[in-house]
């Protein structure tokens, strides 16, 4: 389809000179027709910026159904596209959202202008949501730590902001309260209204707007309303998983002050003694955080994301820093587009300097901590939050309310126990990485040996899945590249085939993994044996000349020309496999393959596809 598109959002793709893009369509290129709105996901696209406008032929097709899937529908993306030949640059856009964009950039660049490298990059995140500047190792510190939320600008900001300036009690109410509002709107429109601050900014509007008119605060009303509007912007909104993880902080932090008003009632303000004070004290500071913890939980665990285990020490120590972070940025940015104000937007910058290098230590040291990266098992783990939850809902029903949270301990205690046992032993593989050239890590008692094939897209997503099972680098990766162009993931041991002679195989092991490697004329093969049940891990055509056999197989686009597996796992549908005449397992999001050796293995993250529909 040839058309003229815009481009409405675009960061660097994962090959050189690429980028990731969302495009606009505006019009058919052949009849001229304007086309309604439409948003595309287009995964590599020459090098370009925001605004900018492309007479472009597209493939269109559905998006595909990985972790990113229903945040694109939230954003209003429902396809992506490929290019068929070189985009032609036609002109820039002057629409308000771009000079709003280009005012980011500008801010974001006033704001690390006088910072180092690591300072100023967290401090124009947290001020502007500009995230360009941020290196992998302080990424890394914050989401270990549990406080990745920091870093891009959301309802916590917004609140943390406006609480700065401004309160919703005694003089003045009404015009801090429009100070708040004004604020608000300052903040979305920084942002470029991105969706994400749009939903957090809705929410906002909405407290202040009572506080404005004088209305007593209603919680749970405010925050149903705030998803009603919400969901206006499509019917998808509401999958998204920042608004989940949002909604679910917002609702622990409400209900935990509803418990601090029960446990204030008991006894008038004249008659409390000064240690039940300071008890209260301590539990309006650590209660708001525990309980975001926990109602989040079960988000990050449905979600894929990674569990810390310091998050509640990490946010005690780093929220109140982040909000005054936020507000000498923003003062420092503000201050960067007066010439005469130049003094001050040094003096600002070196307090938020300050702020954000603290705030970089608490990250750094948190994430350091042993239990900062919990591996815990999703739908295990699910189920224990399940039964506990239901546990503290019953004996808070029959009474026992000051003591009701007490019967989850036994359970979550069980859980925990009953799970080492169920894990120990097992040998868990992950399938990760692209449909075309999948891999393989294996994980059994902290240990790892990852089948690596692929670029650095897949290698990032094998770093990812060993980080969320405790595992800081693998024992060995075995390299099936022929021509590696990228670097394979961080290991103790690498083994290459580009190293082998043609048909010399080499085996190692870890724990009860075997693995035999050998390279061919036409491609590599990978054979893991756990207790003798084999995987196959081929690339290319992996022409062995006699059949090898195997009970599963992690295939791509291209046929093994001698491999003989009763399932093959694929996470995308080729012609190919419908000639084999074994099972397809599809698992276009990835699969998990969880084996007991000796006993049983069990296929997860997918289902069988029947033979006619398990062709592209």
């Amino acid at each position: 389809m040839d058309v003229l598109a815009e481009v409405v959002s675009a960061e660097p793709g994962f090959a050189e000179n690429t980028m990731r893009v969302r495009l606009k369509l505006l019009e058919n290129g052949e009849t001229g027709e304007r086309l309604p709105r439409v948003l595309v996901s287009v995964p590599v696209f020459p090098g370009c910026r925001e605004g900018q406008q492309f007479r472009v032929s597209l493939d269109l097709e559905s998006l595909e159904k990985d972790e990113y899937f229903y945040s694109s529908l939230a954003d209003g993306v429902y396809l992506q596209a490929e290019y068929r030949e070189s985009p032609e640059l036609v002109g820039e856009s002057n629409s308000f959202r771009y000079t709003l964009s280009r005012f980011q950039a500008q801010f974001a660049s006033n704001v690390a202008r006088y910072l180092p490298a690591n300072e100023g990059a967290v401090l124009a995140a947290m001020a502007s949501g500009d995230k360009s500047r941020l290196p992998d190792k302080i990424t890394d510190d914050y989401r270990d730590a549990g406080i990745s939320h920091l870093l891009v600008v959301s309802g916590l900001h917004l609140s943390l902001v406006c609480g700065v300036f401004a309160t919703h009690t005694g003089r003045f109410r009404r015009l801090r309260s429009a100070a708040a509002i004004l604020l608000v709107l300052f903040m979305m429109g920084l942002t470029g209204f991105s969706p994400s601050v749009l939903r957090a900014g809705i929410g906002a509007l909405i407290l202040h707007l009572g506080s404005l008119f004088l209305l007593s605060a209603d919680p749970l009303t405010s925050m149903a309303l705030a998803a009603v509007l919400i969901s206006f912007q499509g019917p998808y909104a509401v999958c998204d998983l920042a608004f989940q993880l949002s909604f679910a902080a917002a609702l622990g932090v409400v209900l935990a002050g509803e418990a601090l008003k029960m446990m204030q009632a008991k006894q008038p303000d004249d008659i409390r003694p000064p240690l039940c004070r300071l008890k209260e004290g301590a539990l309006s500071l650590l209660l708001p955080t525990v309980f975001a913890a926990l109602f989040t939980l079960p988000v990050q665990l449905m979600g894929g994301l990674s569990v810390s285990g310091v998050t509640v020490l990490s946010n005690l120590l780093a929220l109140p820093l982040a909000g005054y972070c936020v507000v000498f940025g923003m003062l420092t940015g503000g201050c960067g587009f007066i010439p005469g104000l130049e003094f001050a937007a040094r003096s600002f910058s070196l307090v938020g300097g300050l702020l954000a290098k603290l705030l970089n230590a608490v990250a750094a040291f948190c994430a350091g901590l042993p239990l900062a990266r919990l591996p815990l098992p999703r739908d295990y783990s699910l189920i224990v939050l399940a039964a506990s939850a239901c546990a503290v809902l019953c004996a808070w029903r029959l009474g026992f309310r000051r003591f009701a949270w007490l019967t989850a301990l036994p359970l979550v205690a069980l859980g925990v126990v009953w799970a080492l046992a169920l894990e120990q032993g097992t040998v868990e593989l992950a399938v990760l990485g692209s449909a075309a050239s999948p891999c393989v890590a294996a994980v059994q008692d902290g240990h790892a040996l990852v089948v690596f094939r692929g670029g650095e897209t897949n290698a990032g997503q094998v770093q990812e899945y060993l980080q969320s099972k405790g595992i800081d680098k693998a024992e060995w990766v075995i390299d099936l590249r022929t021509d590696a162009s990228s670097a394979a993931p961080d290991a103790v041991h690498t083994l290459s085939v580009e190293d082998f002679a043609v048909n010399e195989p080499q085996t190692l092991s870890v724990c009860d993994i075997m693995a035999t490697v050998i390279r061919l004329r036409g491609g590599s093969l990978a054979l893991l044996d756990v207790d003798g049940y084999k995987i196959a891990v081929p690339a290319g055509t992996a022409n062995t000349g006699t059949p090898v056999k195997a009970d599963l197989a992690v295939t791509g686009s291209t046929e093994p020309a001698s491999l003989q597996a009763e399932t093959l796992i694929v996470c995308a549908a080729y012609e190919w496999q419908s000639l084999q005449g074994s099972d397809v397992y599809f698992a276009p999001r990835g699969a998990r393959v969880l084996i007991r050796p000796g006993r049983a293995a069990a296929l997860k993250g997918g289902s069988y596809a029947l033979q006619q529909n398990a062709v592209a």
